[in-house]
């Protein structure tokens, strides 16, 4: 990489970052609907009187089955969120090594 490349890719790096962030913050609200319409469902399913096993164990079961669907897009909120988090820190360690060899070049000059 020369320095031109460098410094293109440092004034780049924080609008990435920016729009990183806000990915991850998307990530997260579309994780928390995803628990949110998981426990509805699973209170009317409760409240509807769906869920008659003999024990918790057999009505948790029971809710497991009638909520795969949920399940499946709290999952993939889930990863997500965790693949957004870490397209955020690559951008962050990007930055901070590129400024870092920015400043020993700065140095050797």
């Amino acid at each position: 990489m020369d320095k031109q490349t460098i410094i293109k890719r440092l004034l780049a790096l924080p609008a990435e970052i920016t729009i990183a962030e806000e990915d991850v913050l998307q990530a997260h609200a579309r994780l928390i609907d995803a628990k949110d319409m998981l426990q509805q469902k699973e209170d009317s399913l409760l409240l509807g009187n769906m869920l008659d096993g003999k024990n918790a164990e057999t009505r948790a079961a029971q809710a497991r089955q009638f909520t795969t669907h949920e399940r499946e897009i709290l999952a993939d909120a889930e990863l997500n969120l965790k693949n957004a988090s870490v397209r955020l820190e690559r951008h962050r360690y990007e930055f901070k090594a590129l400024h870092a060899v920015a400043e020993l070049l700065k140095g050797a000059a």
